[in-house]
C-alpha cells in the first residue's frame, strides 16, 4: 500500500496502515498523503439528452453533437492512457441545464469516488458543481468558453479555454516579441464590448515594454476613418480587437497598398465579409483556442484511428476531448489528486490545445492562457507560435 517503501521507513514520513489485511477488491482504492491512488475515477459531465422529454430545439442537438464528439476525443485519451500505466475508470453522467436536476446528480454513488470532473457545459449548473467539488477537493475541469466569473471562489476549478481578454494578453506577447522593430497601430473601436480587448492589450504591452503604445487610432465615423497618418513605409501591424463589421469593413478600406499585416479576433474566422483576397494580401492573424494541424503526421494517424473507431470525421470538440483528457490524466498519473497544483508541471504535447494555466485570484480557480496564433498565408492558415 506504500508502494515498497523503497527508501525505508524513515522518521516524519506518513505511511497507509489498513485495518484489516486482506486484498484489496476492485472497488477499493488507497489514499496515501500525496494525493495517489491505485485507481482514479474520472466523472465525464456531458450533455446526452438521452432522457430528455420534450422536443430538442437546434441549439440542443449542437450540444448533443459536441459532447458525443467530446466523449469520442476522451475515449481515444482514455486508450492512451491506460498504455502508460494510468488506471482510472471514466463515469459519464448526462447533466443537462437543470439546477434542480444537478443535485441529484451530485448524491450519486458515482459522484463519492471522484478524483475528477470533466464539465459541465452549462453556464448556471457550473456553480452547483464547483462548490461540491471545493466541498470534497475534487479537481473540476470547464472544457468549453465560459465567462471568467465561474472561478470566482472556485479554487478547485480550471477553464481550458481562455477568455478574450487573456487571448490579447497573447497577441501582445507575440507582437511584442516577433514585431518589436515594426510599427505597431491599435484601432480603438470605443465599443463597450471591445474595451476590455483593447485595454488587455495595452495592459499587457505596457507591462512588456515598459512604455505606452505610441500609436492609437479612435474609430469615430467610418465615412471619415483613415490610417493614413499612422502608417508607415515600413511593416505595419494594424491590431483590430472588435468584431463589429461596420468597424472591420472601414479598416480594411483604410489600409491602401502599404506593407500591412492585421490582427482580428477569433470570430474573423467565420467571417464571410472579409474576402480571401484581403486575408491574404495582409496576412490576417487572429487566435483560436483550438487549431489543429492536417499536415503533420501524429494528427493524420490520430485521425484515422478516429475514424476507424467511429466511423465518422471528428469534429474540433474531438480533439478537445482528447487533449484535455491526455492532459489532467497525465496529471493525474504524476501528481495525484493534487494535481491542480502541478498544472504547468504537466509533461507532453497535444493535438489542438496548448496549456498554460495561472491563478487568477487567490480564492479563485485557474484560467488557461496558451493560446494558438494563427496566420494568414497563401491561402491557409498556420500556427505561429
Amino acid at each position: 500500500l506504500n508502494h515498497g517503501l523503497p527508501a525505508g521507513l524513515i522518521n516524519g514520513d506518513s505511511i497507509v496502515v489498513p485495518a484489516e489485511m486482506k486484498p484489496l477488491a476492485d472497488s477499493e482504492r488507497v489514499d496515501t498523503s500525496s494525493g495517489e491512488r491505485e485507481v482514479y475515477d474520472i466523472v465525464l459531465m456531458l450533455p446526452f439528452y438521452a432522457t430528455y422529454k420534450d422536443s430538442m430545439l437546434s441549439r440542443d442537438y449542437r450540444l448533443r453533437d459536441a459532447a458525443i464528439q467530446l466523449y469520442r476525443g476522451a475515449m481515444m485519451a482514455a486508450d492512451s492512457l491506460e498504455s502508460a500505466g494510468l488506471q482510472a475508470k471514466i463515469h459519464v453522467v448526462d447533466v443537462l441545464d437543470d439546477k434542480v436536476a444537478i443535485q441529484s446528480v451530485l448524491k450519486k454513488d458515482v459522484m463519492k469516488q471522484a478524483d475528477l470532473v470533466i464539465g459541465p457545459l452549462f453556464k448556471d449548473v457550473i456553480p452547483e458543481v464547483s462548490a461540491w467539488c471545493k466541498d470534497h477537493q475534487v479537481h473540476m475541469v470547464v472544457p468549453v468558453q465560459q465567462p471568467n466569473r465561474v472561478l470566482l471562489n472556485a479554487p478547485s476549478i480550471s477553464k481550458t479555454v481562455p477568455g478574450s481578454a487573456t487571448q490579447w494578453m497573447a497577441m501582445a506577447r507575440y507582437v511584442a516579441e516577433k514585431h518589436a522593430a515594426d510599427n505597431v497601430v491599435l484601432v480603438d473601436s470605443k465599443i463597450l464590448d471591445d474595451k476590455k480587448l483593447v485595454e488587455a492589450f495595452k495592459e499587457e504591452w505596457f507591462r512588456l515594454k515598459k512604455d505606452s503604445l505610441k500609436r492609437v487610432v479612435v474609430f469615430n465615423d467610418p465615412a471619415t476613418f483613415s490610417l493614413e497618418s499612422k502608417l508607415t513605409g515600413a511593416r505595419n501591424i494594424v491590431l483590430v480587437p472588435t468584431s463589429d463589421k461596420k468597424v472591420i469593413g472601414a479598416v480594411f478600406k483604410a489600409l491602401g497598398s502599404k506593407n500591412v499585416e492585421v490582427f482580428g479576433t477569433e470570430a474573423w474566422d467565420d467571417m464571410d465579409f472579409i474576402s480571401v483576397a484581403d486575408r491574404n494580401k495582409y496576412h490576417v492573424h487572429f487566435p483560436q483556442n483550438t487549431f489543429v494541424d492536417y499536415a503533420v503526421v501524429p494528427t493524420q494517424r490520430w485521425i484515422e484511428n478516429y475514424r476507424s473507431r467511429f466511423k465518422s470525421e471528428p469534429s474540433n470538440f474531438a480533439f478537445v476531448g482528447y487533449d484535455i483528457m491526455l492532459f489532467y490524466g497525465r496529471g493525474l498519473k504524476a501528481y495525484g489528486r493534487h494535481l491542480d497544483q502541478h498544472l504547468n508541471d504537466i509533461d507532453g504535447s497535444y493535438l489542438a490545445t496548448q496549456f498554460n494555466f495561472f491563478k487568477t485570484a487567490k480564492d479563485a480557480g485557474y484560467e488557461n492562457s496558451a493560446v494558438n496564433i494563427v496566420r494568414t498565408d497563401n491561402y491557409e492558415l498556420h500556427r505561429v507560435n
